[in-house]
């Protein structure tokens, strides 16, 4: 009796780390999603620039930031980025749109 008390327990106690673990994904999302827009913006912003580098093809951009909200880096895939001049145009103007370092820039196919 004893021992089904305390299987009792010990999965109460899972459920209650699962509930607990599940709110706190739902809150990031939730934070993350309201703040969101203005990063989305601004990727696509810098998607449509992009786009009209001779060359760059179909773009993507995907901006990383700190929790202050600081660009940290940037991702662009590029179905034209094989190209090595395309692709060195495409980081040239994402590091005069970002001010970031040519190491924070990555260009892929």
């Amino acid at each position: 009796m004893k021992q089904l008390f305390e299987t009792i327990k010990a999965a109460r106690w899972l459920e209650l780390t699962i509930a607990v673990g599940l709110i706190c994904i739902l809150i990031v999302l939730a934070l993350g999603s309201g703040g969101g827009s203005a990063a989305s913006e601004e990727e696509a912003r810098m998607q449509r620039i992009l786009s009209k580098i001779g060359g760059a093809g179909q773009v993507s951009v995907m901006i990383a930031r700190d929790e202050r909200g600081d660009c940290t880096g940037v991702v662009v895939v590029a179905s034209g980025a094989e190209d090595v001049e395309v692709m060195l145009r495409l980081q040239r103007a994402v590091q005069a749109l970002t001010d970031l370092e040519l190491s924070q820039i990555e260009i892929v196919r």
